[in-house]
């Protein structure tokens, strides 16, 4: 699990994951690109930006090792990572399931969305401090949102208030200020014949925007 917070499970047992510092962004960028092998220079050069060449690439060769080190032993014909002298791959025919994979592949599909938004617990590894996974952070961040939009309009069109006001919060939860779902609150809770409710989510609005952008 990548959303939210790293989790690592191997039969449904808990393993933890002490290596080197930039190990972790290493295993990400390879899970990330899983589908093609990356080359070595491209891995070593986003990990270690200010680095030269002969650092970056021996910081690659010792970080792949201790991601191996660490990582749980693979079966003897399905090894973890594909490696090469020139690229570096997660093997895609490796035994695992990988959570951000699940999500958009549910998140494309109409009777599974609201699968995909309980399966999305947070951004992309939120404490992770690398300028280039901001990109796909935001990526994913965006797809959960479009989800919780065509939920919201689904579950309108079936008349089912209480469900649309929920994924509704859940999209605030995550973006306070998007004003249409600040509108959906206040017509949901007004659709549901409560006034008052619809009057004090105008007036939450109101105040969130006042304190956080001034407008």
């Amino acid at each position: 699990h990548l959303l939210g917070s790293l989790r690592l499970f191997e039969d449904d047992q808990s393993l933890p994951f002490a290596a080197l510092p930039k190990v972790l962004p290493l295993w990400v960028s390879l899970l990330l690109r899983r589908a093609e092998a990356v080359s070595r220079e491209t891995l070593a050069f986003t990990l270690w930006p200010d680095a030269t060449e002969e650092q970056a690439k021996a910081n690659l060769r010792r970080h792949l090792y201790d991601l191996r080190r660490v990582l749980p032993d693979p079966p003897a014909d399905t090894p973890w990572l594909v490696i090469t002298p020139q690229t570096v791959q997660w093997n895609p025919r490796a035994a695992y399931w990988l959570d951000v994979a699940a999500f958009q592949q549910m998140a494309q599909q109409p009777d599974r969305l609201a699968e995909a938004v309980q399966l999305y617990d947070g951004a992309l590894l939120p404490t992770l401090d690398e300028e280039w996974l901001w990109f796909e952070r935001e990526r994913l961040r965006t797809l959960y949102l479009h989800a919780l939009q065509r939920l919201i309009q689904a579950r309108r069109r079936e008349r089912d208030y209480p469900a649309a006001l929920g994924y509704v919060q859940q999209a605030l939860a995550e973006d306070p200020l998007r004003e249409d779902m600040l509108r959906e609150e206040m017509a949901l809770h007004y659709l549901l014949g409560d006034r008052a409710g619809a009057v004090q989510a105008f007036k939450r609005a109101v105040a969130r925007l006042r304190d956080e952008v001034g407008a």
